[in-house]
């Protein structure tokens, strides 16, 4: 049987608001009928590309659907694949949180499922599993873990639990890696959630923070550490978790990124550098002025990178600066179709990949990232889903 709240106000927290509204810039548009979305992780893929470059280019359009969460649930992130997404908030006075599902056709939901501990981030979809990074209980609020949870019976399949606070797991087919700011890596079989291989980075003085979710290849998982005794970037074997190669270096926050043969390394402040995925060595850096680097997002064979003023286009294979366009970035950008779509301090903006001409541009801002489905974009407010589409 669905597992129910216990508490009313999760209970009817996945209630449904629709509204197909005129929302783009001209009065005349009619959003489309969105189609479905492959956006099963934090990054799209476990490559952390963030990009669905195949999906039909975004327009301004117009809001679909608009589905909202119970007053007192604050949406800490969201992903869909084929026809829905999962969505994962939190009670803002509880340690507990909720799992939903909503349907992309209409933004309907019939059941939520409490989870008893306060989630992290979004989930990662593998089939029916939604696998939650959430924290531990109140008794151990400096532990966590992760909870992998079939949406279709609403059972717990299996548990995970880590020293610190966990990021958002990477799957790639039956490998599950889970990372934790105390420097716990674990290979897990995705279904069953048995280890394959365990890894702890730092010493017994103190751990090193891992900070972002790892990037994953057929050979290796790519991590990025921060501590006295281990900082830097380490490729580790994918079948047994051995160092293969490791770069020393300076804090690097954001989650690498996999693209043909280079890893792509987003350093705190300064610089994109891309290194040879097998080997490890430097193959090319662009250096960037104004501080704060975003991941990059990478499709059409560029490069998307982006600081807290500029975005720019580099070739993968150089680095050579295609076109550069000036923005107030406030988060990573993502690639859709013939676009790139970058998220500033106050509205959203769609980027020509050609030339880094605008597009379209409309005002809202997510609080926690987008989703592209086809034809549109999912993205959160406080307690609120919206599917914004393209006009027909």
């Amino acid at each position: 049987m669905p597992s129910i709240s216990r508490r009313e106000y999760l209970a009817v927290s996945a209630t449904t608001v629709l509204a197909a509204t005129a929302g783009c810039q001209t009065s005349s548009c009619t959003p489309t009928d969105p189609g479905v979305a492959q956006w099963p992780q934090t990054r799209a893929s476990p490559h952390n590309t963030n990009a669905v470059p195949d999906q039909p280019t975004l327009t301004a359009g117009g809001d679909y659907w608009a589905s909202s969460l119970a007053d007192d649930i604050d949406i800490t992130g969201l992903v869909a694949t084929n026809d829905t997404a999962v969505v994962v908030g939190r009670a803002s006075r509880e340690q507990s949180g909720i799992v939903t599902t909503v349907q992309l056709d209409d933004g309907s939901s019939e059941t939520t499922h409490e989870l008893n501990r306060r989630p992290t981030g979004p989930p990662a979809l593998a089939g029916s599993i939604a696998v939650t990074p959430v924290l531990g209980d109140y008794t151990e609020p400096s532990t966590g873990g992760i909870v992998a949870l079939n949406t279709a019976s609403w059972t717990t399949t299996w548990t995970h639990d880590t020293a610190g606070r966990p990021n958002p797991p990477t799957v790639a087919d039956d490998l599950l890696v889970a990372t934790s700011d105390r420097g716990d890596v674990t290979a897990l079989d995705t279904f069953t959630g048995d280890t394959q291989w365990a890894r702890s980075f730092g010493d017994d003085h103190q751990r090193a923070s891992i900070p972002a979710p790892p990037a994953v290849d057929d050979d290796h998982v790519y991590i990025t550490a921060d501590g006295s005794a281990a900082q830097g970037i380490y490729a580790l074997d994918r079948e047994t978790g051995e160092t293969q190669w490791g770069i020393p270096g300076p804090n690097i926050p954001e989650p690498l990124v996999r693209t043909e043969d280079i890893v792509l390394a987003s350093y705190d402040r300064y610089e994109l550098v891309a290194f040879d995925a097998t080997s490890g060595d430097r193959q090319w850096s662009k250096a960037m002025y104004d501080g704060d680097l975003f991941a990059p997002a990478v499709g059409h064979r560029r490069v998307f990178s982006a600081d807290k003023e500029t975005v720019y286009a580099l070739a993968v294979e150089s680095g050579d600066v295609q076109w550069e366009q000036a923005l107030d970035v406030a988060g990573p950008p993502l690639v859709v179709g013939e676009s790139v779509v970058v998220p500033t301090t106050d509205r959203t903006v769609g980027l020509s990949i050609e030339d880094g001409s605008e597009l379209w541009a409309v005002s809202e801002a997510s609080s926690t990232g987008y989703v592209p489905v086809i034809r549109g974009l999912l993205y959160t407010s406080g307690n609120t889903v919206t599917l914004r589409t393209n006009c027909e």
